[in-house]
């Protein structure tokens, strides 16, 4: 080494101050370098790791030395079949006051299915009050197809007579027009429900075969070719006129509909004076 330093020199290849610096770099670089002991191991006088004996190469300890069992899992001793003696962990346990849960947080609540209402029952308070309730929906739409359509009366010298539904003769003083229209069919006479009384109006025969769907009662006098409603023959209404003069025709009880609800029916109001025995 030092050969080859003087050799350099004085080739001149290198110069005084460069050897001294790299003699200096040198001496630092071995004082920085650690001693090798215990078969070249570096770290001085710490000793290498103790091998496992009972560990196989490559792989985790034998499980006959790990250590004793309890309920089937590693680590007993009070333990609870987990290792390090910790708490058994539950999969699936019921959390939240014992309650079942989703996704760790409790399920919620099922609700109560309410409980459908029975019918009350027939001739109680609550069903008299339902029937009334019905009864008064139904007059309110009588009432609203037969303002809604009736046709303005046209005073006349001619008598057209109808039943109510009590069983008592009505007369009406009509023009030979619109009383030819109601013989033929083209016009009828249905009842008015108003809140004070029952009214009758004349309509068209579409508007009382509406009314005639919602109560058979409300509609007085129907010329129908199939099926006339109120229709009298000449025997027949002078047979009706002779008793009710005679006072011995019986009055037809109101009676509700079957579709329609039980309700007070108001007093009927005459549409024209008595009528007086005559051919009509």
């Amino acid at each position: 080494m030092q050969n080859l330093r003087d050799k350099l020199l004085k080739a001149g290849l290198v110069t005084e101050e460069q050897t001294k610096k790299a003699d200096t770099a040198a001496s630092q670089a071995e004082a920085r370098r650690p001693s090798s002991q215990e078969g070249g191991r570096p770290g001085g006088s710490r000793p290498p790791p103790r091998r496992d004996e009972n560990r196989t190469a490559g792989g985790p300890p034998r499980s006959e030395d790990r250590g004793p069992r309890e309920g089937g899992r590693p680590g007993g001793g009070g333990g609870g079949g987990r290792p390090g003696g910790g708490a058994p962990r539950h999969h699936g346990a019921p959390r939240h006051g014992g309650g079942p849960t989703h996704h760790g947080r409790p399920a919620p609540a099922v609700a109560d299915r309410p409980i459908p209402k029975l019918p009350p029952m027939p001739g109680s308070k609550a069903y008299q009050r339902a029937e009334s309730k019905r009864q008064i929906e139904l007059d309110r739409a009588l009432r609203e197809l037969a303002l809604g359509s009736q046709v303005a009366q046209e005073p006349g010298e001619t008598a057209f007579y109808f039943m109510t539904r009590k069983g008592k003769l009505r007369r009406l003083e009509l023009s030979p027009e619109q009383a030819k229209r109601l013989e033929e069919g083209e016009l009828a006479v249905v009842e008015r429900p108003d809140p004070a009384q029952i009214e009758h109006s004349l309509v068209p025969a579409a508007a009382a075969e509406q009314m005639f769907a919602l109560s058979k009662k409300a509609v007085r006098f129907l010329n129908r070719k199939d099926s006339p409603i109120g229709f009298m023959n000449d025997e027949e209404l002078k047979a009706q006129q002779a008793a009710e003069a005679a006072g011995t025709a019986p009055e037809l009880p109101d009676e509700p509909e079957a579709d329609a609800a039980e309700a007070p029916t108001a007093p009927e109001a005459d549409a024209a004076p008595e009528p007086t025995p005559d051919n009509g």
